[in-house]
C-alpha cells in the first residue's frame, strides 16, 4: 500500500504515554506533520503541540482497577476481551473509535503492544473499505513471562500472552528502534523483519568543547533506574584516576535518586547529581562534558537487546563514549569508532576501560562524533520511518531525482 504524497493524508499516533513528554511519539509527530499529514494523537495528558489537530486525552483508569482485589477480580471473572475493554478501550474517548469507524484515518501508528487488542475490534476496525493502514512501533521487546509464583504471573500472564498474540493476526506493518529487539518478535512470532527506525534526536549545530587533560568529564544522563548501572558506575569510579570526573543527569524516580545520593557519598568530590534537560535543550547541555558512559547489565532482554536514545543524544552532544559489551551498541560503536568497550560487565573491566582513555583519544573520538552527527540523527531516520509504511519523504524524492 503506498502513500506517496502526504498532502490531505491523515494519521492517528497511539501511546499510553504523555505524548508531549515522549520524544519518539513527538519525532513521529513531527515526521508526518512536515511532509503535509494531518496528524491527530490519542494518548495521556494534555494537547501536546500545536502541530497536532485534534488530542483525544485517554481518561485515567478507575481507582479501583489499580488495587490488587481490583486486578483480582478483573483477572479472575472477566474474558480476556472485556478485560481489555476495562482497562483500554473504555478509556479512549467515543469519537476516536467514530473517526476510526469511519475511514477517517489513512494510517494509525499504534506505539504499544498492550494496545493490539484494540485492533481485533470489528466495530472499529471493520475490513473492507475505507481501509485504514495499521502500524506498530516494537520499540522495546515485552515478554509475556512473568517470575513463576508470584501474584503478578497468577493474574496476568495468560492476559499478557493473549494480547501480545496479536502481533500476528492484527499488524499490517512494523518497525523498531533496534536489530535486536526486531530479532526477538521475528523468531517468537515469525513476522516479516521490521524495518528499523533509530531512535536518534534531531541534529544539533554544535562542536565539540575542548578537553582538559588533568580533569576529563564523565556523563550519565537518563532515567533513574538501579538496573541501568549506576551502582557498577559508582563502584568503578573508587578505581578511575583522579583525572576523572562523573556528572549523573538523572530524570524520573525521586526515590532513585536520593539512594544514589547516599550511594555516592563518599566520593561527593568526584561524582555529582545534577537535575535533568528540557528533551529540546539536551544536546546543548551535555556538549560541555567528554565522555558519555553507559553501561547496562543485560538483567532484562530490554536491557540486552538495547540500542538506546541517549548513544545518538550524546553523538548530537559531540561527546566520546564508553559502553558495555551490549551488542546493538557495540555495532554502531565499532562502525563508526567514536567510543570503547568495555571487556565484561564488572566495575573493575570498566575502570580499567575508563583508564585506558588519553585526553587524545577523548579528542580523536568527540571528533568522530562530531562527523556522524548528520547521519545518526532524525532528520536521517525519518526516511526510514516513510519507508516503514510504504511512503517516501521529500528526502527519498529529492534523492531519486537529483
Amino acid at each position: 500500500m503506498s502513500f506517496s504524497g502526504g498532502h490531505n493524508k491523515k494519521a492517528l499516533v497511539v501511546v499510553l504515554a504523555d505524548v508531549e513528554n515522549d520524544p519518539r511519539v513527538r519525532r513521529q509527530i513531527e515526521w508526518l506533520t512536515s511532509e503535509g499529514w494531518v496528524v491527530d494523537s490519542l494518548g495521556r495528558g494534555q494537547h501536546p503541540t500545536p502541530k497536532v489537530r485534534d488530542h483525544f486525552a485517554m481518561a485515567a483508569p478507575p481507582r479501583w482497577t489499580k488495587t490488587f482485589i481490583g486486578l483480582a477480580l478483573i483477572h479472575t471473572l472477566l474474558t480476556y476481551r472485556a478485560r481489555f475493554r476495562v482497562q483500554a478501550e473504555s478509556l479512549f474517548p467515543p469519537e476516536v473509535n467514530a473517526r476510526v469507524k469511519a475511514g477517517e484515518y489513512d494510517v494509525v501508528i499504534l506505539n504499544d503492544t498492550h494496545l493490539l487488542p484494540w485492533l481485533s475490534n470489528r466495530s472499529t476496525f471493520r475490513p473492507g473499505p475505507p481501509v485504514t493502514h495499521v502500524h506498530i512501533d516494537l520499540h522495546e521487546w515485552f515478554s509475556a513471562d512473568l517470575p513463576a509464583g508470584t501474584r503478578g504471573a497468577f493474574l496476568l500472564q495468560g492476559y499478557h500472552r493473549w494480547t501480545r498474540n496479536h502481533i500476528v493476526h492484527s499488524v499490517v506493518n512494523t518497525r523498531s528502534v533496534a536489530g535486536g529487539t526486531a530479532e526477538l518478535y521475528v523468531a517468537e512470532f515469525g513476522v516479516e523483519h521490521p524495518i528499523l527506525v533509530r531512535n536518534a534526536p534531531p541534529f544539533e549545530d554544535l562542536h565539540p568543547t575542548d578537553v582538559v587533560p588533568e580533569r576529563i568529564e564523565l556523563i550519565h544522563h537518563g532515567l533513574a533506574a538501579w538496573p541501568r548501572g549506576f551502582r557498577q558506575m559508582v563502584d568503578a569510579m573508587r578505581l578511575v584516576e583522579d583525572r576523572f570526573r562523573l556528572t549523573f543527569m538523572l530524570a524520573g524516580s525521586q526515590k532513585v535518586i536520593a539512594e544514589l545520593g547516599e550511594y555516592i557519598a563518599d566520593q561527593s568530590d568526584r561524582i555529582t547529581i545534577v537535575p535533568p534537560a528540557a528533551m529540546v535543550d539536551l544536546a546543548r547541555t551535555i556538549n560541555p562534558y567528554d565522555v558519555e558512559v553507559m553501561f547496562f547489565p543485560p538483567v532484562t532482554r530490554n536491557l540486552e537487546t538495547t540500542l538506546p536514545n541517549k548513544l545518538f543524544e550524546a553523538v548530537q552532544g559531540r561527546l566520546a563514549v564508553v559502553i558495555g559489551p551490549t551488542k546493538m551498541m557495540v555495532d554502531v560503536v565499532n562502525e563508526y569508532g567514536n567510543g570503547c568497550v568495555t571487556d565484561g560487565w564488572s566495575p573493575e573491566e570498566l575502570a580499567a576501560t575508563i583508564n585506558t582513555l588519553t585526553a587524545d583519544d577523548v579528542v580523536r573520538m568527540k571528533a568522530i562524533s562530531h562527523t556522524m552527527a548528520p547521519l545518526l540523527s532524525a532528520e536521517n531516520e525519518k526516511k526510514a520511518f516513510f519507508r516503514s509504511f510504504g511512503e517516501r519523504a521529500s528526502e527519498d524524492l529529492a534523492d531519486v531525482t537529483s
